[in-house]
């Protein structure tokens, strides 16, 4: 088999491994959407409901970025769908590699070896389950979207700016997947398969404080400020607000755009690296667990 051959086969099996997954998934999601997704819309629901009614007993009655304070917590709620997607599933699903188990001919293997036998990238199998993670965050994004508009009151401006908000969110999923990466990598770097991973922990819990997506950012100590100006959530939040209730243009969100990008360039290269570099400590261990 030549060079060509062997490209050409290589991308027919790992297409076919994505092909493979998505029809997988698909067919148990029909479960899903017949009995998990009402209740999670109910969930969703009596959760902004909470929030709504615990803002009136403490007098919450302000306006943030123009609107009222509950179209200030869902719009908050609703963009970090996404970027909490690119942080967290990366890592949950390389776990899901190594502790996913297969059965075939009388022996159990991990979805890793069985991925190798297969002839299939591991780095494929996560392309796979991380972009499935993305249409299912859609679902909960036009859900947070949909109930605010017909319970809470949720207005759109006619000048709302679309292309800077796309612009703001995929640099935010690029920036946030960066932190996804390293903190995956750390699955083999610090051996974090017998515990928590820490980069993600800290971060998931600092960013319903420190980047806005509950309260503003003017009522922190500039501890909590500057905690929040290094990550990327905080520049997405902030920015897709302003195009979305203001019409914010990119000229506008300059900053926003230009600190996102620097943390892209950074974050994404440094992710690839330290994922390649754990996936092949693991090659080289051998680890069974």
């Amino acid at each position: 088999m030549g060079r060509w051959e062997k490209i050409v086969y290589w991308v027919k099996v790992n297409v076919g491994c994505i092909k493979l997954i998505y029809s997988t998934v698909v067919a148990a999601m029909s479960v899903w959407w017949m009995w998990n997704l009402p209740f999670q819309v109910i969930q969703i629901l009596f959760s902004l409901l909470l929030f709504k009614y615990f803002a009136l007993s403490v007098g919450g009655t302000a306006l943030l970025y123009g609107q009222n304070v509950m179209v200030f917590i869902i719009s908050g709620l609703m963009i970090n769908t996404y970027l909490d997607t690119a942080l967290n599933d990366w890592y949950q699903h390389l776990s899901s590699l190594y502790r996913g188990k297969f059965a075939t001919g009388g022996v159990m293997l991990s979805m890793r070896d069985y991925l190798y036998l297969a002839g299939v990238s591991p780095l494929t199998y996560l392309f796979a389950k991380t972009s499935w993670s993305f249409i299912m965050a859609t679902t909960l994004f036009f859900s947070y979207f949909l109930l605010g508009i017909f319970i809470f009151g949720f207005n759109i401006p006619s000048n709302i700016d679309i292309w800077s908000i796309l612009v703001l969110l995929v640099l935010g999923i690029i920036a946030c997947s960066g932190l996804g990466l390293i903190s995956a990598s750390m699955y083999w770097i610090a051996s974090t398969y017998k515990g928590v991973e820490p980069i993600r922990f800290f971060i998931r819990l600092l960013v319903p404080l420190v980047a806005g997506v509950y309260i503003p950012r003017e009522v922190l100590p500039g501890e909590l400020v500057l905690i929040g100006d290094l990550i990327p959530h905080t520049y997405v939040i902030d920015g897709v607000r302003r195009a979305l209730f203001s019409g914010a243009s990119l000229a506008t969100l300059g900053w926003n755009v230009t600190v996102l990008s620097i943390q892209a360039l950074i974050l994404i290269p440094a992710g690839i690296v330290m994922l390649k570099y754990s996936l092949e400590l693991e090659r080289a261990r051998g680890t069974i667990y």
